[in-house]
């Protein structure tokens, strides 16, 4: 089945500099950047229109997540995201005051250099979290509760053994499990009761005569919403690579793979021809999406593993693209679903939003039935 995708909105120069991660909620969609700020930009707006920001760290922002829920009868907001210096920032989002408030700095105050972060949501209210990856292989993780500020409560560090770099991380409530991806091609997943390994997942990627711990390293790892399957994104060579794998037998289910007749690939099959960066599952788990260096987003079907929709990213569809220069490349860095009925001017189909290197926030709507 071939879907259509449709661009509603874009805005250039968006950040000062590269934008390197993505975390969508219901009020807002907001980013991080390099430059060191995170941005909120207004989902019920047709141009998307920018409501904050708040500057962080002069060194610059990779990693962004946000945790929405209603709490005694109160919309709550809560944003966390990482900086180049190693710290990780924690934000609760008044509505009142529409701003944001400092929350406690044990993150910021570690002597533990962060990487990845994650925020997750319990349906039942009762163990709600926040898992960081560190540079020497191990996640901690915390419980988030909620008084009258959100706080933080250390709950224990998950660790396999495994001193590489802890690249990306996820967690799902529902079933239970952690994942942790490393920059040696290994998916760790855990317990989240008792951040027990369960399984590991080791890459068969390309290999190469130099010796590298990068030639596979896992970019992304997501949950499905019903926490049955992970999706990974790694790299295998030059090229990107996106498996499934089945968390309650701990198999592979199967990768998803674009035909080709080059001779470089071999054996090997991969989703992108550079890099994977991003993979992002719709609010249902019927569809994931991916992006990556080669400037493609690419939508597959869980159950075929199919690809139904290539949207091709171009420096050009940006108005203020004179502002750019030669090393702006329009890729895909982060990218994510937007829930059905985000904004509903637009209709009920999902949504995706996309940014990337070009410092440009792009938001896109499967085309069909308002």
């Amino acid at each position: 089945m071939s879907r259509k995708y449709i661009s509603t909105a874009i805005v250039g120069d968006a950040h000062a500099s590269d934008i390197l991660g993505v975390a969508v909620t219901k009020p807002f969609t907001i980013t991080c950047s390099s430059d060191g700020y995170l941005k909120f930009w207004e989902n019920a707006s047709s141009d998307r229109k920018l409501a904050f920001d708040q500057f962080v760290d002069s060194l610059g922002l990779h990693h962004v997540t946000a945790f929405e829920d209603t709490v005694n009868s109160k919309h709550v907001l809560v944003v966390a995201t990482v900086s180049f210096s190693g710290k990780c920032y924690l934000y609760s989002y008044d509505t009142t005051l529409t701003a944001l408030t400092n929350l406690p700095d044990q993150l910021t105050n570690s002597k533990i250099s962060y990487w990845a972060c994650q925020l997750t949501k319990d349906p039942n209210g009762e163990r709600n979290m926040l898992a960081v990856t560190t540079v020497t292989g191990r996640t901690e993780v915390f419980g988030l509760s909620f008084d009258e500020i959100p706080q933080l409560s250390y709950r224990g560090t998950a660790f396999a053994n495994d001193t590489s770099f802890a690249t990306c991380v996820d967690g799902n409530v529902i079933q239970g499990g952690l994942a942790v991806g490393h920059q040696n091609g290994c998916v760790y997943v855990y317990d989240l009761e008792y951040l027990k390994l369960i399984y590991s997942f080791d890459s068969f990627g390309l290999k190469s005569n130099v010796a590298s711990s990068s030639l596979s390293t896992v970019r992304c790892v997501q949950f499905s919403p019903d926490g049955s399957l992970i999706a990974v994104a790694r790299d295998s060579g030059p090229y990107g690579t996106v498996t499934l794998y089945d968390v309650k037998f701990g198999e592979t289910v199967g990768s998803l793979t674009m035909p080709t007749h080059s001779a470089a690939v071999g054996i090997g099959s991969y989703a992108h021809n550079s890099w994977c960066l991003s993979v992002s599952f719709n609010d249902d788990g019927t569809l994931i999406a991916s992006g990556g260096l080669d400037n493609k987003i690419r939508i597959w079907n869980v159950e075929t593993k199919e690809s139904e929709a290539v949207l091709i990213i171009s420096r050009t569809d940006v108005a203020d693209v004179d502002k750019m220069n030669e090393i702006d490349k329009a890729s895909c860095v982060s990218l994510g679903f937007i829930d059905k009925g985000v904004n509903l001017a637009e209709g009920r189909n999902d949504g995706l939003v996309v940014v990337g290197f070009d410092r440009a926030v792009r938001w896109y709507r499967e085309a069909g039935g308002i």
